[in-house]
């Protein structure tokens, strides 16, 4: 065997010895506001439908409703694993958690992180680090199998299969695994990596429960591989098995996997959500927000809107029969119908539907997606509205608002988590959460954020 490190290896080498004095402090900014945005959407979504069918399996599983990890926004306590699937379920569950990475960085790191400190002590510093492992790991990953476009167009889910080895990184970081053990656990991890779109044509909740199993996963292979368990060395970069030669055959670009590693951290390429529904939609949401108070027009003066898009963004997107949450989160034509009536892409707007108004349907009719552009990858289609006195507007949106290039505000991120917090923690709770996010790297105890995670009523009735 020769003694050149593999992709694995080089990545375990980096992250096993990466200190928090490592980090610049615009990364150690991010990985706060991402923290926080990721507990807001996962706080929110801890008593979907989704949630309680992902928590009934794990109870069930472990023969046992207690363990060392909090469940989001609940009483109940579980395993580490098994909290971090519930909880990596319960940020995707309302569409609202980060995007970009490995698709949906947060809902797989930030879970695994926060289970383990059930069972291990460690500083705001600590998991500001590992954290930011986490998130460098899966997006790595990702581009080194050719990016979102490329792996997503073959079916498979990037969160899903990508994820695992951010949870792995962030968790092996935590348990102060070496170079070998952590290679280890990225190897085991790779072994073990699912998720694909069936989940579309009928509005499944696996979509949701992608990221949940993907952080159990990647927090299970840590724990294997602090037990001794080895994992392949070459679970990237085998010709024949291996991750990219599996999920992305003739797509991989493996040289991508390194570029710019321990200098551009790539928790930096991800966004934050402000509208409840996939990203995909977001660029013509904000086209439509911009140009209606522009225009001087309400809903009822629109009579027509055109999405300008390409075989791929029909097939994700093109959906006129919206039967449920997932499915309205993934129409162009509802999200644009609620949009222009409401003025907003909030929450409220996708649950309850408003399929039954009758301007919500007329405009959801009167919107058309074709495919007579070429769009990007990273790109969105313009949007054509089409006025009743008979103009036409077009405009193309490059970077929809949270994008890394079109960050959200200080105040739009704190509307958006107050928004999801209040209600479910108390205005007096979530403020707590937030202020100790912020401070973060002075808690000496992650746990004390932990324990803000549960609503402070239901933690006393718990005690």
């Amino acid at each position: 065997m020769g003694t050149e490190r593999t992709l694995t290896e080089t990545l375990a080498d980096y992250w096993s010895a990466a200190r928090y004095e490592d980090l610049p402090p615009e990364t150690v900014r991010l990985a706060k506001r991402f923290l926080l945005d990721t507990l807001a959407a996962g706080i929110a979504g801890a008593h979907s439908e989704v949630v309680d069918a992902a928590l009934a399996a794990a109870q069930v599983a472990v023969e046992a409703t207690s363990g060392s990890a909090t469940v989001w926004g609940r009483t109940e306590t579980l395993p580490a694993p098994m909290a971090a699937m519930v909880n990596g379920t319960a940020a995707h569950a309302l569409e609202l958690d980060d995007f970009g990475g490995c698709g949906h960085s947060g809902a797989v790191v930030t879970p695994a992180l926060c289970a383990l400190a059930g069972r291990l002590a460690f500083s705001g510093k600590e998991a500001i680090t590992a954290l930011v492992a986490g998130y460098d790991l899966a997006a790595r990953t990702l581009e080194g199998a050719g990016g979102y476009r490329p792996v997503n167009d073959l079916g498979w889910h990037s969160t899903g299969i990508c994820g695992s080895f951010g949870a792995a990184a962030a968790s092996a970081k935590l348990m102060k695994l070496d170079a070998e053990r952590f290679a280890d656990a990225l190897g085991v991890a790779g072994t073990f990596t699912g998720g694909i779109w069936a989940f579309l044509a009928d509005g499944a909740m696996t979509k949701r429960f992608h990221p949940g199993k993907a952080s159990e996963n990647g927090l299970s292979a840590a724990l294997l591989a602090q037990a001794g368990m080895t994992g392949p060395r070459k679970v990237l970069e085998a010709e024949w098995g291996g991750f990219y030669s599996t999920y992305a055959r003739e797509k991989a670009t493996p040289e991508a996997t390194l570029a710019g590693l321990g200098k551009e951290f790539r928790i930096a390429r991800s966004g934050m959500k402000p509208y409840a529904c996939c990203r995909g939609l977001h660029a013509c949401q904000d086209t439509l927000f911009e140009l209606m108070p522009e225009l001087g027009v309400s809903s009822a003066q629109i009579a027509g809107m055109v999405v300008h898009g390409n075989d791929q963004y029909r097939l994700q997107f093109d959906r006129m029969e919206v039967t449920n949450m997932l499915e309205a989160q993934f129409s162009i034509q509802y999200a644009l119908a609620v949009g222009a009536v409401s003025g907003r892409g909030t929450l409220d707007q996708f649950s309850p539907l408003r399929t039954n108004e009758p301007e919500v349907r007329r405009l959801m009719g009167a919107t058309q997606v074709l495919a007579d552009r070429v769009v990007k990858p990273g790109e969105y289609p313009p949007l054509e509205l089409v006025l009743s006195d008979g103009r036409r507007v077009e405009r193309h949106m490059k970077f929809a608002k949270g994008a890394p290039e079109r960050p959200l505000s200080d105040e739009e991120l704190h509307v958006k988590i107050s928004s999801l917090l209040v209600p479910a923690l108390g205005a007096a709770r979530a403020k707590e959460l937030a202020d100790c996010v912020a401070g973060l790297e002075s808690v000496k105890d992650f746990r004390e954020l932990v324990r803000l995670l549960v609503p402070e009523a239901r933690a006393q009735r718990a005690a």
